[in-house]
């Protein structure tokens, strides 16, 4: 460094000043302590600040002298960095970094700091502080939309700016997924592949989870809108059907000869059987708690966690066949969980695969492939019970009438 100056850093200072031979030059701002004009010896011309952020000094580069970076726009940026500084907030940091560094502080200053994060950015803050803002939802929808991000956000949207993000943006960003542009063939482990595919339900899941982000970010104060609600949601490709009488009869015989033969494990079996019989989703009946049975009033109770209603607060109430209460009167309880794993004793829920529906045994039992999954037995049982509440309601009102 050649030569220390100060002076009044203008658009006509800066285009004459003359670069030194070799090193470079340092002129100080008189308008605003910490502001500076560096020129160095290839005359480039940059604006950069000093200031100090908890009693440590710091030094940040704003960017060349030239568009956009004129001596006003270099100096409000500069008058930037010193008032957040005083208040503890670093800007030559990242995003993420000024979110970590700020941990435990307050809201506020965490969102100042992140104004000008990208999604990727935001989501890194949104899985980590998300659950304790959220302590209704369930961890399995964390997962889901931890996937969505993995597999279609981040791989187009990932350092984009959040704030300036537009719905028609979204929009686009939509149809790309949905026409395939995120499919690959990931590999998850020595044995284990995920071939992600897109579509539209991958594209509809994804904005929904891109959207919750972004409220979260407004209840937060980091960001004012959320441009997801301008976007018209793609339909999801879900095919929904009832069974036929006839065919929820020729699964519970195939369970029962099956579960004979030892082709279908009892508790695999148990489990489909509680599901048509009471209407519960898989994982409601998978992971079911004994401390969550009731059998004296024929009764499930889930607490909020376990259930879709738990972002309202509400528990759910399963009310018990004579049968589904047979079957959960005749298991053992060797643990905490109904349906124990088997695998080296420990005390978690036993999962189900939805291949287990399909009935994947031997040749006596091929022509059982239904094409069903637990959704299905759900919208069966539900739509009994609505023909039934039905009937049930027109009988009632008849006994009334004549009663009257």
């Amino acid at each position: 460094m050649s030569d220390v100056l100060k002076a009044k850093i203008n658009k006509r200072f800066v285009d004459s000043a003359m670069p030194p031979e070799t090193g470079d030059t340092r002129i100080w701002d008189i308008e605003l302590r910490g502001f500076m004009l560096r020129i160095s010896s290839s005359g480039r011309k940059t604006y950069c600040v000093k200031y100090r952020v908890n009693r440590q000094q710091r030094w940040m580069t704003i960017g060349e002298h030239g568009l956009p970076w004129t001596p006003e726009a270099a100096r409000n940026r500069a008058r930037e960095v010193i008032t957040e500084a005083t208040k503890g907030v670093d800007l030559s940091e990242t995003p993420s970094e000024r979110a970590k560094s700020l941990a435990g502080k307050g809201g506020l200053v965490i969102a100042k700091a992140m104004r000008d994060a990208t999604i990727g950015q935001l989501f890194e803050l949104y899985f980590r502080d998300g659950p304790n803002d959220k302590p209704l939802k369930r961890e399995s929808s964390w997962l889901v939309d931890a996937t969505s991000y993995k597999r279609h956000i981040k791989p187009l949207l990932d350092d984009v700016v959040a704030k300036d993000i537009r719905p028609s943006d979204l929009a686009a960003w939509q149809r790309d997924i949905a026409d395939g542009k995120t499919s690959q063939d990931v590999k998850t482990g020595p044995r284990g592949r995920s071939i992600v595919k897109g579509g539209p339900s991958a594209a509809s899941r994804g904005l929904r989870c891109l959207s919750a982000m972004f409220s979260w970010a407004i209840w937060r104060e980091i960001l004012e809108t959320n441009p997801c609600s301008k976007v018209q949601k793609l339909r999801d490709n879900r095919r929904e059907r009832s069974m036929t009488t006839e065919e929820a009869q020729r699964l519970w015989n195939v369970l029962e000869e099956a579960q004979a033969a030892w082709v279908v494990a009892p508790n695999y079996a148990n489990i489909i059987r509680l599901i048509m019989l009471t209407g519960a989703r898989r994982n409601e009946i998978t992971e079911l708690n004994w401390s969550e049975v009731d059998i004296e009033r024929s009764r499930l109770v889930l607490p909020p966690i376990r259930t879709k209603m738990g972002s309202q607060n509400k528990s759910r109430t399963i009310i018990l066949s004579e049968q589904a209460r047979t079957i959960l009167e005749g298991l053992p309880r060797s643990g905490p969980y109904v349906f124990m794993s088997q695998i080296s004793g420990n005390f978690r829920a036993l999962g189900l695969m939805y291949s287990c529906l399909r009935f994947p045994v031997n040749r006596s039992w091929g022509s059982t492939r239904l094409g069903l999954k637990s959704g299905n037995l759900r919208a069966s049982l539900t739509y009994v019970f609505m023909t039934c509440a039905i009937a049930l309601q027109h009988s009632r009102s008849k006994m009334v009438h004549r009663c009257i």
